[in-house]
């Protein structure tokens, strides 16, 4: 596969497992008694944090399965399991974390950064994909991402002003209807090897 598709490929696969659109009803809910400012802070930090844990995992997820004895093949069918739940969650609507939210900008900072934007789901994809199309693909990759849900979160108010709540409550349906076929297929091939 040549690096255009592979790049692409690992773009897309974790652009979709994090799923901005998603986020963007609870950082709307979430921030409503922000002003400006403090909204833009919570974005930046929430893409910081979330940033930080990706690359982490990318490159120590390999030595940390290593370390626990899991082989890629289980990790695969693992963490197909848990992608395909986030998107059912997603798609039905319902919720498999009750946490208590409190709204100060670090709090709200965090729940946006994991598990929202930087979840089992995408530390799960961030080993698969390195093993697949190596960690420069994955690291690119994984920072358009990033910049691509920073700009989602950086931009909220004018996209919730501008497509309405019903078209991102629909764009978030499908990015979950997604997520369940990327969790099949990391299932499928999990199994296969």
């Amino acid at each position: 596969m040549d690096l255009i598709a592979s790049f692409f490929t690992s773009f897309v696969t974790l652009f979709v497992i994090m799923d901005p659109f998603a986020s963007l009803p609870a950082f709307i809910a979430l921030t409503k008694n922000f002003n400006d400012s403090q909204r833009m802070k919570a974005a930046n930090k929430a893409v910081v944090i979330a940033g930080i844990l990706a690359l982490i995992f990318l490159f120590a997820g390999t030595t940390l399965l290593d370390l626990l004895g899991v082989s890629i093949s289980s990790f695969k069918i693992a963490g197909g399991i848990l992608l395909a739940l986030l998107g059912l969650e997603t798609v039905l609507g319902f919720s498999f974390n009750h946490g208590n939210k409190r709204q100060d900008l670090n709090a709200v900072a965090v729940l946006i950064a994991t598990p929202l934007l930087t979840g089992p789901g995408m530390l799960t994809s961030l080993i698969l994909l390195s093993n697949q199309f190596g960690y420069l693909i994955t690291l690119t990759a994984t920072l358009a991402a990033l910049l691509s849900s920073w700009l989602v979160l950086h931009y909220s108010n004018v996209l919730k002003r501008v497509l309405g709540n019903q078209i991102i409550d629909v764009s978030s349906k499908v990015i979950g209807l997604l997520l369940v076929g990327i969790g099949i297929e990391f299932i499928r091939s999990g199994l296969l090897a």
